[in-house]
């Protein structure tokens, strides 16, 4: 349910306004080390601290998307993924933050139900959310960039502040996302700040489908079982992932689930004589 929260918030930024980036796991991570700090150093209640976690991860989606907004396709990418690359060294060597280790010893809830019912309360509320915000003006305005940026300028919309903001939203969601991991596996370490993430959200955006918000919760359940399946293989797994990621870019560019859709709602209208 984590997972697909930071899916969706992959999926409003680059299925939605068009801005693909490999380095969403610069949000997750700031979010979760802020979360942690919040929770372990300052000792405030988790609710502070997740927002406080979010709110960062703004913070940094905005002073990551001032610069790399400047480029496109796959510069953006890039560049965004140089920032994700240039958080985790830091984190890394620094010891400011736990260094390597990073942070742990966060209290754990007992109730391990009530730890349940408020992940899915916060997926069920973060993708309605940015299924709104898609369906919004905005997210018109978001889908007129991704669809012809020279034109959305032309016709008067400033694409910068629009694109601007698909980057906060993004990361606010994504920072939601981050800021509950940690709480719910009481730790976090530099390896948070790795592109795996970026791209783990990528995978399961495209399995649900590109451009749908919901579909990423199907992506996560197959992303899911499809790691535990290929657990044993260790190394190879991240290999197969990769082929992955490839075969659904080059063949399936709207994701997995979308053609499978088409073809039940097909099937069902025939059934139904239409």
């Amino acid at each position: 349910m984590i997972l697909a929260i930071f899916a969706a918030s992959w999926d409003l930024l680059a299925g939605f306004a068009g801005q693909v980036s490999f380095g969403h796991s610069a949000f997750f991570g700031i979010a979760g080390y802020v979360t942690a700090a919040f929770v372990r150093f300052l000792g405030h209640h988790w609710v502070i601290a997740l927002l406080a976690g979010a709110g960062m991860a703004v913070v940094f989606s905005l002073l990551i998307g001032i610069p790399c907004l400047r480029l496109k396709g796959p510069y953006l990418a890039l560049g965004t993924l140089a920032f994700s690359l240039v958080l985790y060294r830091l984190f890394l060597t620094g010891t400011w933050l736990g260094g390597t280790e990073g942070i742990s010893g966060l209290p754990r809830a007992e109730n391990p139900y009530l730890v349940f019912y408020a992940i899915a309360g916060f997926m069920v509320v973060s993708l309605v959310a940015m299924r709104a915000i898609a369906d919004s003006r905005l997210g018109t305005v978001m889908k007129a960039i991704r669809d012809d940026e020279l034109c959305a300028d032309a016709s008067g919309i400033n694409t910068t502040v629009y694109k601007l903001l698909a980057f906060m939203i993004s990361g606010f969601f994504a920072g939601i996302a981050g800021a509950i991991f940690v709480l719910d596996t009481t730790a976090v370490n530099p390896a948070i700040y790795q592109p795996l993430y970026s791209f783990y959200a990528i995978i399961m955006a495209s399995i649900g489908g590109i451009a749908t918000i919901y579909g990423s919760i199907i992506g996560a359940f197959l992303f899911i079982i499809l790691s535990e399946v290929l657990r044993p293989l260790a190394a190879a797994a991240l290999l197969i992932f990769a082929a992955l990621l490839i075969l659904i870019i080059r063949f399936a560019e709207e994701g997995v689930m979308n053609p499978v859709l088409e073809k039940v709602q097909e099937l069902y209208d025939k059934i139904r004589g239409r």
